[in-house]
């Protein structure tokens, strides 16, 4: 038994192990989150010579502009180790949602394991914005506003740094009535993610 027990312990380490030339944290190799159904291992990739291409390798846009960290005084500005501490305490636990509001084929490519799409262009749309308040926890009251107390917490991303769609999006949220307390802006995107080489899923 003692054997058994030795041999399952060291096939654990050796398994944990493959995620430990890069690493996530110090002490996090990799984490999993739920995405459509199915439990997805979220890890950075672990070739130390792999580098970027495509799309996401570019450094400049014509016409595009670096958004600003802070978009509103209640509104946390997070980053790579934020956005998976949300996964784990968040997502996986029903109390929060990662939101891709990038356009529908973009996300159907590749996306961040768990996000759902929403399309930025949807916010311009009251009645279709209303459905989405509704599935989000918030509710109507009698005098027409929203009643957030049990709206789920949000994080929410674009492009990447260039990409205005987010901060537009929540600007939205928020001049709708959602509360801005409840809603993080993942401002390094899409991009960041792929540059710091995490797992995404496709759609």
């Amino acid at each position: 038994m003692k054997i058994v027990i030795s041999m399952l312990t060291l096939i654990a380490a050796l398994y944990a192990g493959q995620y430990d030339k890069v690493k996530i944290t110090p002490l996090i190799s990799y984490v999993y989150v739920y995405h459509k159904g199915k439990a997805v291992k979220v890890h950075r990739i672990q070739d130390t010579k792999n580098k970027l291409t495509g799309e996401y390798a570019k450094t400049y846009r014509p016409g595009k502009y670096i958004q600003p960290i802070k978009i509103d005084d209640k509104i946390e500005t997070i980053g790579e180790d934020e956005v998976i501490d949300f996964m784990r305490n968040k997502v996986n636990k029903k109390k929060g949602l990662i939101l891709d509001v990038r356009d529908r084929k973009a996300y159907a490519k590749e996306a961040i394991p768990s996000a759902v799409n929403i399309p930025s262009k949807v916010a311009d749309h009251q009645a279709a914005m209303a459905k989405i308040f509704r599935s989000l926890g918030m509710k109507k009251k009698p005098d027409g506003s929203w009643d957030a107390s049990h709206a789920m917490d949000l994080v929410v991303y674009c492009d990447g740094l260039w990409c205005k769609k987010s901060s537009d999006f929540i600007k939205k949220l928020v001049a709708l009535g959602y509360p801005a307390e409840k809603i993080k802006y993942y401002r390094g995107g899409f991009q960041m993610w792929k540059i710091l080489g995490f797992t995404t899923v496709k759609n």
